[in-house]
C-alpha cells in the first residue's frame, strides 16, 4: 500500500514529465554566431543604424544646413518682385495710366548674419555631440545585452551540473534498489529530484533564447563578440568630457545663440526696393519714365516680439535645468557604480569561502552515503546547497565584470 509520500512522489513524476514534453513542443532556438575578431566597438557601430533614435540624427543634419544656408546666404531673406498698375478705364476715363515695376530685397540687421553663423557652428557642434551621445546611450544598453546573456549561460552551465548530478545519483539509486539495498520510495524521490533539475534546465534555457532575443531585437545582428569583458577605466569622477555633459552642454550653448538672435532680430529686416514707374497723363500721347528707390524700416512691436522671447528663454531655462539634472544624475549613477565594485568584490570573497565549504560538506556527505550513514533527504539537501552556492559565486562573478562595464558606462566611456 502506497504512503502519502510515495503518492506525492508519483504525482510529481507524472508532473515533471508532462511539463517536460510540453516544453519540447514549445522550445525555440535564437542562435547567435559568437565572432573572435568582433569587438565590443565594432558591435554598436554595427548596431547604431538600428537604433531608432539614429533617425535624429538625419533630421538635426537637415537642421544644421538650414542653418548654414541663412548664415550664409547673401540676403537675410527672400526679396521679392513688385508689379503695380493705375488707370481710370472704371472711373473718370480719361485715359490716364500708370505702371510701376521693381525688386524689393531685405537687408541684415545690426549683428544679424554674425548670430547665425554663430547659430550654424553651434548646431555643427550639437550634431557632433548628439552622435557621440548616441554612441554612449547605444552602448549602455548593448552592454547590458551582453552581460544578461553571459549571466543566463551561466546559470544554464550550473543547471546541467545540478541536472548530470541528479541523473547519476538516480542512476545509482537504481542500482542500489535492484539489488535491495535501498527502497523503491527512494528512486521515487531520485527521480523527482532528477525532473526538478531538468525542469530548472529547461527554465535557464528558455532565459538563455530571451536574452539572445532581446540582444538580436536591439542590435539587428545574429552575430555577438567572443570576448567583451572590460577594463576599469582610470577615470575616478564624471568629468566634464563626459559625452552627456558635451552633449548638454552644447544644447545649452545653442539655446544660448538662439536666444540671443531672437534678441537682435526684434523687427523686421529693412528693404530697399528699386524699380521704376511708368506715368501716362490724361493729355500725354507718351509714357514718362522715372527710377525711384524706396527703403521700409519696420518698427518694433511687444505683439510680435514677446511670444518669440519667452519661447527663446523658456528653451534655455530648460536646457540649462536639464544641465543641472543631468549633473546630479550622473554622479549619483557614478557612485552607484563604484559603490556597486566595492560589494561585489567583498560578496566574492564571502561566496567564494561559501562555495568551498559546500563542496567540501557535499563531498564528505556522498561518502556517508554511500556508506548508509545518511538518508538520501540528507544527500539531496547538502547536493542542494553545494549547486545554490555554486550558482550564487558564478553569478557574482559574472556581475562584477557587468559592473565593470557599467562603471565605464557611467564616467562615459565609449567602447
Amino acid at each position: 500500500m502506497f504512503k502519502p509520500l510515495h503518492v506525492a512522489c508519483i504525482l510529481l513524476v507524472v508532473f515533471f514529465n508532462s511539463s517536460f514534453s510540453f516544453a519540447q513542443e514549445e522550445q525555440h532556438e535564437d542562435a547567435l554566431i559568437v565572432n573572435n575578431t568582433l569587438t565590443l566597438h565594432d558591435l554598436v557601430e554595427k548596431a547604431l543604424p538600428n537604433y531608432p533614435n539614429s533617425t535624429l540624427l538625419a533630421a538635426k543634419k537637415l537642421a544644421l544646413e538650414a542653418h548654414q544656408i541663412q548664415a550664409n546666404s547673401l540676403l537675410p531673406g527672400s526679396a521679392s518682385i513688385i508689379l503695380r498698375n493705375q488707370n481710370d478705364q472704371l472711373l473718370s476715363r480719361n485715359n490716364e495710366t500708370e505702371w510701376e515695376a521693381g525688386l524689393e530685397f531685405p537687408i541684415w540687421l545690426s549683428g544679424q548674419r554674425k548670430a547665425r553663423e554663430a547659430i550654424a557652428n553651434m548646431a555643427s557642434q550639437n550634431l557632433s555631440a548628439d552622435a557621440q551621445y548616441l554612441r554612449l546611450q547605444l552602448s549602455g544598453m548593448v552592454r547590458d545585452a551582453l552581460w544578461d546573456i553571459q549571466l543566463m549561460q551561466g546559470l544554464v552551465t550550473i543547471a546541467n551540473a545540478k541536472h548530470e548530478a541528479a541523473s547519476q545519483l538516480q542512476r545509482d539509486i537504481e542500482k542500489r534498489v535492484s539489488l535491495g539495498d535501498m527502497a523503491h520510495k527512494d528512486l521515487l524521490i531520485a527521480q523527482t529530484e532528477r525532473l526538478q533539475a531538468e525542469s530548472e534546465l529547461i527554465n535557464a534555457d528558455a532565459e538563455v533564447q530571451h536574452a539572445k532575443f532581446r540582444y538580436k531585437n536591439l542590435t539587428g545582428l545574429s552575430i555577438m563578440p567572443a570576448e567583451f569583458a572590460e577594463i576599469k577605466s582610470a577615470k575616478i569622477n564624471v568629468q566634464e568630457a563626459h559625452p552627456a555633459l558635451i552633449d548638454a552642454n552644447s544644447k545649452l550653448n545653442l539655446s544660448a545663440e538662439q536666444r540671443n538672435l531672437v534678441r537682435i532680430e526684434n523687427r523686421d529686416n529693412p528693404t530697399v526696393t528699386i524699380g521704376t514707374r511708368s506715368l501716362r497723363g490724361a493729355s500725354d500721347t507718351a509714357y514718362n519714365n522715372s527710377l525711384g528707390i524706396t527703403l521700409r524700416i519696420p518698427l518694433q512691436s511687444a505683439t510680435r516680439n514677446a511670444p518669440l522671447q519667452a519661447a527663446a528663454e523658456m528653451q534655455y531655462a530648460e536646457n540649462q535645468a536639464h544641465l543641472s539634472q543631468l549633473k546630479l544624475l550622473l554622479a549619483a549613477a557614478m557612485h552607484e557604480a563604484e559603490h556597486n565594485l566595492e560589494v561585489g568584490s567583498a560578496q566574492i570573497d564571502v561566496l567564494t569561502k561559501q562555495h568551498n565549504i559546500a563542496q567540501q560538506s557535499l563531498s564528505v556527505t556522498r561518502k556517508a552515503f554511500q556508506l548508509g550513514e545518511l538518508d538520501l533527504s540528507d544527500l539531496i539537501r547538502i547536493q542542494t546547497q553545494a549547486f545554490n552556492a555554486e550558482r550564487s559565486l558564478k553569478n557574482q562573478q559574472i556581475q562584477q565584470l557587468w559592473n565593470t562595464a557599467r562603471y565605464n558606462q557611467a564616467v562615459g566611456e565609449l567602447p
